[in-house]
């Protein structure tokens, strides 16, 4: 079974900040890799402040990675006693089958970025007149 190594961003609301204190504070699961959380300060029309982790973890085809990322998260959530919350700028329910949801979510949207990274890097540079 072939793997590899995925990582993903999650971002949270300064009002939930104690889940990636727990988060962080908590043993990952074997393969998965935390990033000590910070708090970013966005100044666009989005903005906003915000604590920001990095998540490292083995992904495989069976999509198992995933599945044990997200049982982990949910432990995690549960333990901070909240129900729900904003990940992402985007407001969910603390369930495995959200969690999970995100996660795929999060990964769609890093090879999206990756692609168009790759794409404006092969464009030519337009020609001032």
């Amino acid at each position: 079974m072939k793997s590899s190594i995925e990582r993903i961003s999650l971002q949270f609301d300064l009002s939930d900040k104690d889940i990636p204190d727990i988060i962080f504070n908590s043993i990952p699961p074997a393969d998965v890799k935390i990033g000590k959380p910070s708090v970013i300060i966005k100044a666009s029309s989005s903005g906003g402040a915000f604590v920001q982790m990095a998540i490292q973890f083995a992904h495989d085809v069976h999509e198992i990675g995933i599945l044990v990322l997200a049982q982990w998260l949910y432990e995690c959530f549960v333990k901070s006693g909240k129900k729900k919350g904003r990940i992402n700028n985007e407001k969910i329910v603390f369930n495995k089958r959200t969690i999970c949801r995100l996660i795929k979510q999060e990964l769609k949207n890093q090879i999206a970025r990756e692609k168009q990274r790759r794409d404006d890097k092969n464009r030519p540079p337009k020609k001032r007149p």
